[in-house]
């Protein structure tokens, strides 16, 4: 066997070929360990790019995060106002609502006050057209309330000013008349003014209306008060009850005229004797419709018989004082 051995050449080992053989082989692993450390290199590389992404994808998904919660928070900001904005214009709703009501409630007051003064309803109507106008710019645009709100003062101080020196001037009669007993003189409010009640038992003798020197005091008395306060309506009203005039009394063709007559010589004592200016007074007869107590006893009858001075304080010169006023102010 040995000898086939070395008489195969192919089994006779060359050392030449077995140290090719091994650089191959030494060259085959460099090269393998080449490769390998490029394939580690790459994939190193590899994962660091995909580390890197991952980084960047991390950071973006942050971003959208903080951008997510940025965007809702301006969301809920935005709500936030919306719903501050509706609240205030409730709120500003409710104010407006509540001072229309105050406007409409001074309005109605306004109305009894023009039905009371009959006498004046030229003044009241420029008052209440000035109202009229302030009220519907109120209703039209709510931007003019600080106007209207204005107004309303201004005829609120109005009345209290038409009060207060009504007040004054009573407080003044009161003392001036004191002299005078309840049955002959009567000083009071009623309905916003000044009613002086005389009674015939003071003025007049039974059917005539010719003033007694009494009467006359009283009515001298009366008169520097009112020369006092010039700013100050008169109407003289003659009442008279309902018992009527003597067939045969030719001066007077009933109560009418009767209570008319009365009313006109206290108004020309007035002004013809004690200075009044006549544009501040005027008379009227009420004869037996306007009575104050029951016709039907004696004593009733005689507070019938009457002189009534109405004393109310001239509303234009009022809104012009008031007007005055306000432009000093």
């Amino acid at each position: 066997m040995e000898n086939e051995n070395l008489n195969n050449p192919e089994n006779v080992q060359d050392p030449e070929l077995n140290k090719v053989e091994k650089n191959k082989q030494i060259t085959k692993k460099k090269n393998l360990s080449s490769k390998e450390k490029k394939a580690q290199k790459t994939e190193m590389k590899a994962q660091k790019l995909a580390t890197k992404k991952e980084k960047q994808e991390q950071k973006i998904a942050a971003r959208s995060s903080k951008n997510t919660r940025w965007f809702y928070f301006f969301i809920l900001l935005l709500v936030a106002i919306v719903l501050l904005s509706l609240w205030d214009n409730y709120r500003r709703y409710k104010v407006s609502k509540s001072e229309k009501h105050q406007l409409d409630s001074l309005r109605y007051s306004e109305v009894f006050y023009k039905s009371k003064y009959h006498e004046k309803d030229s003044s009241l109507n420029i008052l209440l057209s000035n109202y009229n106008m302030l009220l519907q710019q109120t209703i039209d645009n709510s931007k003019e309330l600080t106007t209207n709100k204005y107004e309303l003062m201004r005829l609120q101080k109005i009345v209290y000013m038409q009060d207060s020196i009504l007040r004054q001037v009573q407080s003044t009669i009161d003392v001036a008349l004191s002299g005078y007993q309840s049955d002959e003189v009567v000083v009071e409010m009623r309905e916003g003014k000044l009613y002086i009640t005389m009674r015939n038992k003071l003025l007049f003798p039974s059917g005539s209306s010719i003033i007694q020197p009494k009467g006359m005091t009283a009515l001298s008395t009366l008169s520097k008060i009112l020369i006092e306060n010039p700013n100050i309506d008169i109407t003289v009203e003659g009442h008279t009850d309902n018992v009527p005039l003597n067939p045969k009394d030719k001066n007077y063709t009933d109560n009418w005229d009767l209570s008319t007559a009365r009313a006109v010589s206290v108004t020309r004592l007035l002004t013809d004797k004690y200075g009044i200016r006549p544009e501040r007074i005027s008379a009227a007869g009420r004869s037996m419709y306007y009575p104050i107590a029951p016709n039907t006893t004696v004593d009733g009858r005689a507070k019938n018989r009457r002189i009534e001075i109405i004393l109310t304080p001239n509303l234009e010169e009022l809104y012009k004082l008031v007007e005055g006023e306000n432009n000093a102010q």
